[in-house]
């Protein structure tokens, strides 16, 4: 069986490859422990094994994590996924969980989360897509600062851009007090007739914030920036995603739209966005910085943010660490 082309361990690719391709990454978490899991979808055998080679990397993957033989959609069952984020979250030898990918399953566990205690110490929490609904709990329901980026496996591939991890890991080791986003582009009246726009940021990917309308860990958006993103979505569902926002009470006091990658970002893609922006009060802007394409700049969650004119049309999102 031959495994996709980015795997390390295979043909061309190696350990001292990988680590030359990384070496910004791997020297400023080096010595700092991070606990992998794998709260929704899993990954083939070949990934798993070049991430557990990755010695260079104090990376803890639990040698139970993964039973996909079994299950269809999830790394492992509902009750052994929540089991490894628990540990995971309230282990006091680490403070820096990763989880490996989104996909789905990771709105099943919060129900479970509901019941545990919050711990005393808070933790980075990181991950994107599908991982969006426990963004949403941690940063609503505990109170936490968690960022919105690559997962952990992402490392492994050679088409995302190596800044995605590297920016990732300044935030981790507090090499840097602000992170920033730039290239955004107002695409509705509103957005430029402002020079700043200050408020905490929620968000993540569109699907799941839909499907989270009317459960217990619906977004809360009422005077925040709401940052938007997707994969593999065609202009009329999100079209129909962002018209069920708006109707449901979404975008009521909403600070400003964040856009990032929306699907392949296509003429109709645009178009729809371009459409949606003209007819809300709001300030929004499209970018193509954060999201599920070769770019994937971090986004922090609940923490104190401001979106500044630049130059030349052009803003930047500016997050305080």
């Amino acid at each position: 069986m031959l495994y996709p082309h980015y795997i390390f361990l295979l043909a061309n690719f190696s350990i001292v490859k990988f680590e030359n391709q990384n070496v910004n990454f791997i020297n400023l978490l080096k010595d700092i422990p991070i606990a992998v899991v794998a709260p929704a979808s899993g990954i083939n055998k070949g990934e798993l094994t070049a991430l557990k080679s990755i010695t260079s990397l104090a990376l803890n993957i639990p040698n139970g994590c993964f039973d996909q033989s079994r299950y269809v959609f999830h790394s492992n069952s509902d009750e052994a996924r929540f089991k490894y984020l628990k540990d995971a979250l309230l282990d006091r030898t680490s403070h820096v969980v990763w989880t490996l990918r989104g996909g789905y399953g990771a709105a099943k566990l919060i129900p479970a989360l509901q019941k545990l205690t919050i711990p005393a110490r808070e933790k980075f929490f990181i991950g994107y897509s599908d991982i969006t609904a426990l963004h949403i709990f941690l940063t609503q329901t505990w109170g936490w600062k968690t960022i919105h980026g690559s997962g952990i496996v992402e490392i492994l591939k050679s088409d995302k851009k190596r800044a995605n991890f590297t920016k990732i890991a300044e935030i981790i080791c507090g090499k840097v007090k602000q992170a920033t986003i730039d290239q955004l582009f107002p695409i509705n009246a509103a957005a430029q007739a402002i020079h700043t726009v200050d408020g905490k940021l929620t968000g993540g990917n569109i699907t799941v914030l839909q499907t989270g309308i009317g459960t217990i860990w619906q977004v809360k958006t009422e005077g925040k920036i709401l940052f938007l993103e997707d994969t593999q979505i065609k202009a009329y569902q999100l079209d129909r995603t962002l018209l069920h926002f708006k109707q449901a009470g979404l975008l009521k006091n909403v600070k400003a739209i964040l856009f990032g990658h929306c699907g392949t970002d296509n003429k109709d893609i645009i178009t729809t966005l371009n459409q949606f922006a003209s007819i809300l009060p709001i300030p929004v802007f499209k970018t193509n910085r954060f999201g599920h394409g070769t770019t994937n700049d971090p986004i922090i969650y609940n923490t104190t943010s401001q979106i500044v004119f630049v130059d030349e049309g052009t803003f930047k999102l500016i997050m305080k660490v």
